[in-house]
């Protein structure tokens, strides 16, 4: 590993160990001749903390936000082609990245300056929600044995935390924290990383007695999830291979399906309404019924004649008449974007907790799904259909 290399892997390091404080880069040779330096510190928006980057010219400033992978990636570009200094200030470390006239890099590395990160307090920069030395996430490969998070898991690693971060402000905002024992369904379990994370996050950090099911179509990913689940001790996870729509109807406190596809979704949300859920959260994907039924009006038609555009004004249309009708059963609903597992790529996320809103409510809301039905020329979106029977 060369000098940029290792540099490169500080920054890293830093960013995933939240002990990243800034990074400037200097002595730039490109293109741009009013360019001096890159101020990069980070900042939280309401997205969450992205590095933000402060170009700074001679007689000008201009900024740009961009996600860890993408502000490494941009870092990475940069140096040893543009900017030939760089100085990386960590809570732990002061890493300087130097190259002489021959192009050739060295590092130092000296006690940090700083003892943390000097951020305005609007760019206050979160904890963790999860444990990266959590045994689970040793056997499903996020974590090396020494508790590391591996070099091509953050953005996994960083998926699981904002889901339980998600999580933890679900259930204050429900009656599920006053709960003592909780019964819990993940639809579509899959690899289970989520499912590992929220038994952990129920049982170990709100101290609740957890009867939580993990439902898979694929048996051998059900079968290595009811391994790691023993070996982490988790007794009171246990996962089934099935269908959504063939489990048994049971009673359960949360109800998660995170990417079931299409009306894999639909069936989720009639089972969670079937079960009296108090919170649901769902990430919905692949959303053929609508995009298939759907009849754009004669007034959009110069707008959404691109088949792109119509796919996704039929995926907003269908994910929006999800949350609606939900609305229409009871819950305070929630329509946003939630951190994807690959590349940090982004997927519509719905959550809802149970209020018992009024009967009124509800018929406002069925009025409004008719509404939006008639506008689009759709006869059902497929929920209407299975919830109604």
């Amino acid at each position: 590993m060369n000098a940029k290399e290792q540099f490169i892997e500080y920054l890293k390091k830093s960013l995933v160990e939240s002990t990243f404080i800034k990074l400037t880069l200097g002595k730039y040779r490109g293109e741009k001749q009013d360019l001096e330096n890159i101020f990069i510190t980070p900042v939280n928006l309401s997205e969450g903390v992205k590095l933000s980057f402060r170009y700074k010219f001679r007689k000008k400033e201009a900024f740009k936000n961009f996600s860890f992978d993408e502000g490494v990636e941009m870092a990475d570009n940069l140096i040893g082609h543009e900017f030939f200094n760089a100085s990386l200030f960590t809570s732990k470390n002061d890493i300087s990245l130097e190259y002489n006239k021959k192009y050739e890099a060295r590092i130092y590395v000296k006690k940090s300056s700083m003892e943390s990160a000097e951020i305005k307090e609007h760019n206050r920069e979160k904890s963790r929600f999860i444990d990266a030395d959590s045994k689970y996430l040793k056997l499903t490969g996020i974590t090396n044995e020494n508790g590391k998070i591996k070099n091509d898991k953050y953005d996994k690693f960083r998926q699981i935390d904002k889901f339980i971060e998600i999580v933890d402000s679900l259930t204050k905002d429900s009656g599920i924290i006053e709960k003592t024992e909780l019964k819990v369904i993940d639809f579509g379990s899959g690899k289970s990383y989520l499912t590992f994370a929220l038994y952990d996050y129920l049982v170990n950090r709100l101290s609740k007695k957890c009867d939580i099911k993990g439902v898979e179509t694929r048996k051998e990913l059900a079968d290595l999830s009811n391994r790691i689940a023993d070996e982490s001790g988790f007794m009171g996870l246990m996962f089934f291979k099935g269908s959504i729509i063939d489990f048994p109807p049971v009673k359960a406190d949360i109800v998660t399906a995170l990417h079931a596809c299409d009306t894999a979704t639909d069936d989720a949300i009639a089972k969670a309404l079937e079960s009296g859920a108090e919170i649901i959260i769902l990430a919905p994907c692949c959303h053929k019924y609508v995009r298939k039924n759907i009849t754009i009006p004669a007034s959009l038609k110069s707008i959404f004649k691109h088949g792109i555009l119509e796919e996704h004004i039929s995926s907003f249309i269908t994910d929006g008449l999800r949350a609606l009708m939900l609305d229409a059963h009871g819950y305070k609903t929630k329509v946003f974007e939630f951190i994807s597992s690959e590349h940090t790529a982004k997927n519509i996320m719905i959550t809802a907790v149970k209020k018992n809103l009024s009967e009124k409510l509800r018929d406002e809301k069925l009025e409004e799904i008719n509404n939006i039905k008639s506008q689009f020329g759709l006869k059902d979106f497929y929920l209407d259909t299975i919830i109604n029977k």
